[in-house]
């Protein structure tokens, strides 16, 4: 995933994940106005904050469909509920999340019949100040497996930061208080489900017609309310007693002021604005790539 605050004078941030199963290092945060640019460590729980705080952003998240029309997006353990054009949808951080939770969604997995697509979505703020924050859909495309398998969207961070003298790749060594106890976390194993579900042992079926759809999502109050609950549940499991921070905020009324903001420059979506890139991602976008899980193994 890849969140970038818009527009915050000095509190502009950049936060990118590395595809990990990790609630504790696969997320790295960096503050955009600072001399010395630095990668830092912050919480999954941390990065939940950021995305439901109202303020204007760009997100890059991903996207899961199957073929399971009856997949019911209330037993969700690491998917995300956020409002896309108006209606809230089930997505994840990384690939990772979206295949991990397969163990926990509540349907039969048969590896002979199982088909799905994982989705890159890039997201921008709707002009509208509200409690619940609200995307607009710039792009989406499906990832390849090889992709699914190795994205790092470190990568943006590296682009946007590359001609920047005073940025570095290298993580900032900093006190690791507060982050000792979000560990890597095994969850709960479903034996059937776990010796298939494997983000390695994905592949690309090039010969099935399946049509693939979003799992059934909650109404907005229920969604916001069991995102709360999946989130708490998750820290009681990996012992989080503390409360996590908050993203700075900008005022109300200087937010409510602007007319659009989706105008900003220099932003991570300016990436894809070149003829070459542009050109490059509508032919992905046309592209269906339907994956399935390696009979094999």
């Amino acid at each position: 995933m890849l969140l970038e605050t818009l527009d915050l004078k000095t509190k502009d941030v950049l936060i990118y994940s590395q595809n990990t199963f990790n609630f504790n290092d696969s997320f790295k945060i960096i503050y955009k106005n600072e001399k010395k640019k630095f990668p830092r460590r912050i919480t999954y729980f941390d990065v939940c904050n950021y995305v439901k705080d109202p303020s204007p952003k760009n997100l890059i998240i991903y996207r899961l469909l199957t073929n399971i029309h009856h997949l019911d997006a209330y037993s969700t353990k690491y998917g995300y509920f956020i409002k896309i054009n108006g209606r809230m949808e089930l997505v994840y951080f990384d690939p990772i999340f979206a295949i991990k939770d397969l163990r926990h969604l509540r349907f039969e997995l048969d590896p002979n019949r199982f088909r799905f697509k994982i989705q890159q979505v890039g997201l921008t703020s709707l002009t509208r100040w509200e409690s619940e924050p609200d995307f607009a859909e710039v792009y989406s495309f499906d990832l390849k497996a090889i992709e699914a398998q190795n994205q790092n969207d470190k990568i943006y961070a590296d682009a946007i930061f590359a001609i920047d003298p005073d940025y570095s790749e290298k993580e900032l060594d900093e006190s690791k208080k507060n982050l000792e106890t979000a560990k890597e976390y095994t969850p709960d194993i479903i034996p059937a489900k776990d010796s298939i579900a494997s983000l390695k042992n994905i592949e690309e079926d090039k010969t099935t017609p399946v049509k693939v759809v979003t799992p059934n999502t909650p109404e907005t109050a229920k969604a916001v309310d069991l995102r709360e609950e999946i989130i708490a549940l998750l820290k009681q499991a990996l012992n989080i007693e503390s409360e996590t921070s908050a993203p700075p905020k900008d005022s109300h009324q200087e937010w409510k002021a602007k007319k659009e903001v989706t105008d900003q420059v220099q932003n991570v979506f300016d990436l894809f604005k070149t003829t070459n890139k542009s050109d490059e991602l509508t032919e992905r976008e046309k592209e269906s790539v339907l994956l399935r899980f390696n009979k094999k193994s």
